[in-house]
């Protein structure tokens, strides 16, 4: 009886604590400075909770309808985490919020969600009840408290929040960011752990580059940091689980190169590596789940290659696996949820492929799968939240519009609707919403600057904003806030310098 009496004590103590801990986080956040938000609005529209686009709505971990709208661009590193019970925080003006960049809840700092900061955004709410014919708009600014009159006849009711501001809620905008310091294509750009972009590399007119630079989205501004050993293009980048960055092949514009080589983002500094087996350039390379990296095809400069070679980051040391069945470049990798990688496409001379194979990391070899309906070279491929392989554009002779879908659990591939452009040497980036942003290319007779978005729920496109520079052969980086960052490339008989945030 006494331990029942004892337990029902201390659970009546932790409850009476997260009602006093909950009652103190709304207290904080009642300040006429903090900028709050309807998580529930926010996260369900798919809208800013301010006219800073740096800004994002977070909820809070003791009522997941109310949020603070604070800069989404801090990196993970400068919070703390929250108490274990995953609602109070022991630093003083901070708040316990959820942070799915982060993947854990964190105590953010009050002063980072002031409205000074994070101006609240004018929204405009449509309400349409079926039962009559009227509808009411009223605007108002966002609050954290929803009030909502019922209705006697139970109307079903649509909400819709519409930007007041210049941009609109439904279709993104592009905005340009700071200039890389070199103009440069066919170059890398890898997302950091630490949230900051760095590019490598690529081609400035004829001058083949060493030369990196970090973008900070918090700032919005580039920086030099060390060169590489080697100037190089077509090369790859890997991320690597211990944070560094694996840079590997590529050319000097007069030879294919071996060398491989590592950066250090808290030096910024670059040492050399163990070297491939084989020199190569338009190879591919994706990171297993066992954290080597695996580097497939690409070209020596005589003949196109079937061989294939891992790198043990653990070790510095590089050896063969098995090789793929056909020999080709200008393809790519994709690692399967089920820690296979799928090969598609590329090319072999003048032949575009459609074959797929499929590698077994715990085997070491390759197998044939089903061949796409269309072959195509210079395409990208994008893992879907489904599991699935979207493939878009490349094509056997020019640009192709018809993309394509992978089902890993079947091995088959089925057709889904077309692009709203035939693109090629474009981008294509898994957005945090699970849609599919593709942006640029070439469309066999000039560079373009639309953009266009995949929706895997319906397999539709639609149109979004136009870049403002059409470019090919650039990049695109999902950064840790959501946002695309675009650079460089090639546009309009010049290659750009010029980057852009969607």
């Amino acid at each position: 009886m006494a331990k029942i009496l004892s337990s029902s004590f201390i659970l009546l103590f932790y409850v009476l604590l997260l009602v006093n801990t909950s009652d103190q986080q709304q207290q904080l956040i009642n300040s006429t400075t903090i900028a709050t938000c309807n998580f529930t609005a926010c996260n369900s529209q798919r809208i800013s909770c301010s006219s800073n686009l740096d800004c994002d709505c977070f909820s809070l971990t003791s009522n997941l309808n109310t949020g603070i709208c604070a800069l989404a661009t801090l990196s993970c590193e400068s919070f703390v985490r929250c108490n274990m019970d995953n609602v109070t925080c022991s630093i003083e003006s901070t708040i316990c919020v959820n942070s799915t960049r982060c993947s854990q809840p964190v105590c953010y700092p009050l002063a980072m969600a002031n409205k000074q900061i994070c101006p609240p955004k004018t929204v405009t709410i449509r309400t349409t009840t079926t039962t009559k014919s009227t509808t009411k708009i009223t605007t108002t600014t966002q609050k954290t408290t929803t009030t909502t009159k019922a209705s006697t006849t139970k109307p079903t009711t649509t909400v819709h929040f519409v930007n007041t501001t210049n941009q609109s809620s439904t279709v993104a905008r592009w905005i340009f960011t700071g200039n890389m310091t070199d103009t440069r294509y066919r170059h890398t750009a890898s997302v950091l752990s630490n949230g900051k972009v760095l590019v490598t590399g690529g081609i400035d007119s004829n001058i083949v580059l060493n030369s990196a630079e970090l973008y900070d989205p918090s700032t919005g501004t580039w920086t030099t940091t060390g060169s590489m050993t080697t100037a190089r293009y077509v090369h790859t980048t890997s991320v690597l689980s211990n944070g560094k960055v694996l840079v590997t092949g590529g050319t000097n514009g007069g030879n294919p190169l071996y060398s491989a080589e590592l950066y250090d983002p808290s030096t910024g500094t670059w040492t050399i590596t163990g070297s491939m087996i084989t020199r190569r350039y338009f190879h591919t390379a994706a990171i297993l789940s066992n954290g080597k990296v695996l580097v497939t095809g690409g070209f020596d400069g005589i003949i196109v290659l079937t061989s294939a070679e891992l790198y043990d980051p653990s070790t510095g040391i590089w050896t063969s696996t098995g090789s793929m069945t056909d020999a080709r470049y200008y393809h790519r990798l994709s690692v399967l949820s089920n820690g296979k990688v799928l090969v598609t496409g590329g090319s072999i001379g003048n032949t575009v492929l459609n074959s797929a194979e499929l590698y077994d990391p715990s085997t070491g070899t390759w197998t044939s799968t089903s061949s796409m309906t269309n072959g195509r070279a210079y395409h990208e491929a994008s893992i879907l939240s489904d599991g699935k392989v979207l493939v878009t554009g490349g094509g056997d002779i020019g640009a192709n519009i018809s993309p394509e879908l992978y089902d890993p659990s079947t091995g088959t591939w089925t057709t889904t609707s077309n692009m709203r452009d035939v693109r090629n040497f474009h981008t294509a980036s898994v957005l945090l919403n699970g849609k599919v942003l593709v942006t640029g290319g070439w469309n066999n007779n000039i560079d373009l600057n639309s953009a266009e978005q995949y929706d895997p729920s319906t397999g539709t496109w639609t149109t979004t904003s136009n870049m403002t520079n059409a470019r090919r052969a650039h990049t695109a980086s999902v950064l840790l806030n959501g946002k695309v960052l675009v650079t460089g490339g090639f546009g309009n008989n010049s290659v750009l310098n010029s980057a852009e945030l969607y």
